[in-house]
């Protein structure tokens, strides 16, 4: 048994594995900790890497397909001794005491099913990483540019919250998974994560779960984490926008199933898709 189990599911992850497991060993501090590396049929060596970490409680899998991200962290759930699972990107820092500051809030609080760190860029400044559920309305604001020419109006910049303060401790919404500690038992009461999504919306349907099962999310600021944010994305952006659109429609089929809004949405993702992929690719 351990205190917390540690999920870190990789993809051609060589150049920040190494980094992210040794600012994990460091910030565990005394918590027992569990280290479960799923290796999603990477081509690099982040399946050496991995398995080269010395760790007393480590687990490493690599899969022959890549099925994606969602079905690799609910293996790791299955491979989990802990009382707490830690969702962990392999591009994030750990920084000393965040772990402990997590876990503490948790056995204090058990109304509370998980806790979020505040998330830092490279350079220290915060990142805005919590966000409201999706409405329809909300896209609405995305695709006609609203929510970007007004993006701290809570009317159209509603889904980003970029109006949101990060500097004192509250609940919130819909923090990225990217470094996000759940109780084991919340988990298995919301059911882990829906395999429908792919890669993305996965933690936004959990978090959704969470709230529906009657427990919160803790945004707590003493706990930080540097998350170098989209990393994954670049690595594929052509591939990764048209999961996003996937998986955006199969949440709105999820949570807000009505025919005619779901095929405005997916013409709108259709055509904010090609105009994405067309700008990165003449970036390139």
């Amino acid at each position: 048994m351990a205190e917390i189990s540690v999920i870190i599911v990789t993809w051609n992850s060589e150049d920040d594995l190494r980094a992210c497991v040794d600012s994990v060993i460091r910030a565990s501090g005394k918590l027992d900790t569990q280290l479960i590396i799923i290796d999603n049929n990477s081509t690099d060596k982040s399946f050496e890497i991995a398995n080269g970490i010395n760790h007393p409680k480590l687990t490493t899998i690599k899969n022959q397909t890549n099925s994606g991200y969602t079905k690799a962290v609910n293996q790791g759930i299955s491979l989990s001794t802990g009382n707490y699972i830690l969702l962990l990107n392999p591009d994030t820092i750990v920084s000393e005491g965040c772990l402990e500051k997590l876990n503490s809030f948790l056995k204090d609080n058990p109304s509370y099913g998980a806790a979020a760190p505040l998330m830092l860029n490279e350079d220290g400044t915060t990142q805005q990483s919590v966000r409201d559920f999706p409405t329809y309305w909300r896209m609405f604001c995305e695709f006609s540019l609203l929510a970007y020419i007004f993006p701290i109006s809570k009317t159209f910049g509603g889904w980003k919250m970029k109006y949101m303060d990060y500097s004192a401790d509250k609940d919130v919404p819909q923090p990225m998974a990217a470094g996000l500690l759940i109780r084991k038992d919340v988990l298995n009461k919301a059911g882990n994560m829906d395999e429908r999504f792919e890669m993305f919306f996965n933690d936004v349907d959990l978090c959704r779960d969470i709230y529906d099962i009657g427990s919160r999310i803790r945004l707590l600021t003493g706990a930080k984490m540097i998350h170098k944010h989209g990393a994954s994305v670049k690595k594929d952006r052509s591939r990764m926008i048209k999961i996003w659109n996937r998986d955006c429609l199969k949440y709105f089929e999820k949570h807000h199933n009505n025919v005619f809004l779901l095929l405005w949405l997916r013409l709108n993702l259709k055509i904010a898709g090609i105009i994405r992929i067309f700008y990165f690719n003449f970036l390139q």
